[in-house]
């Protein structure tokens, strides 16, 4: 069962590399980590490029992307395509995991085509990281790619209610402004709101507070599940 998922998920994910979106995307996501670099340059930001990068670009630019891809996922592909895949010997279960799996691997190359771009120009302009800013940036690059994958499964959820990517795309963003505002007016309600998961290593990697990241952590996978649950059942119970 795992060699079948893994194919499935594969040829899904070669079926989005031959769509235009996430082409666009990732041209978008290289196109902006190399932006950053002459930036960064110019505004002086020279300790670990790549991990203000990620910081700084994880608050607008990445969850919009996700959204943007998120919601695209399987309600934008052509309904003859899903109904091809539905006569094939495999449950709707199996065919949305494999799918969910194939938009989760998509997201974490546009991050990499964020990320590879700043730590090549930082290496290029300031030489070698010290080996503690290289764990910090690589720590952070593991917990933007977790984040930009919930932020992937929660996208595509709502636009499968919704049943419109264009709308499921609109509904995400004023989600998202709508946890910002109610974070940033009640603070205590932010550990709540997938808005404030971009921070999750903050307390570990500065602080030494592993229990707050473990915290955060526990959250997101709850909300990964939620997500994965939602998106079945209305995957489920789409007509096609």
């Amino acid at each position: 069962m795992i060699a079948q998922m893994n194919y499935l998920a594969a040829e899904e994910l070669r079926k989005l590399f031959r769509g235009g979106k996430l082409k666009v995307l990732l041209l978008l996501s290289f196109i902006i980590g190399v932006l950053f670099v002459f930036i960064g340059d110019r505004l002086g930001l020279e300790d670990n490029l790549p991990l203000t990068a990620i910081e700084l670009l994880l608050a607008v630019v990445l969850p919009f992307l996700m959204v943007a891809l998120g919601s695209d996922l399987m309600v934008g592909e052509n309904k003859g395509t899903i109904k091809h895949a539905l006569k094939l010997p495999i449950s709707r279960e199996f065919l949305f995991l494999g799918k969910l799996f194939a938009g989760w691997a998509a997201a974490a190359f546009i991050v990499l085509c964020m990320f590879v771009p700043t730590f090549v120009g930082g290496f290029i302009l300031h030489g070698v990281p010290a080996a503690s800013s290289l764990g910090a940036g690589l720590a952070e690059l593991g917990g933007a790619i977790l984040f930009s994958g919930l932020l992937l499964v929660l996208a595509n959820s709502v636009s499968l209610w919704v049943g419109s990517s264009g709308v499921g795309l609109a509904v995400s963003v004023v989600l998202w402004m709508a946890m910002s505002v109610v974070g940033f007016l009640e603070p205590q309600l932010n550990r709540f709101f997938v808005t404030d998961y971009a921070d999750w290593l903050q307390p570990l990697l500065y602080g030494g507070n592993a229990g707050m990241t473990i915290s955060t952590l526990l959250f997101m996978t709850a909300y990964y599940i939620i997500g994965t649950i939602l998106g079945l059942l209305a995957f489920q119970r789409k007509g096609f």
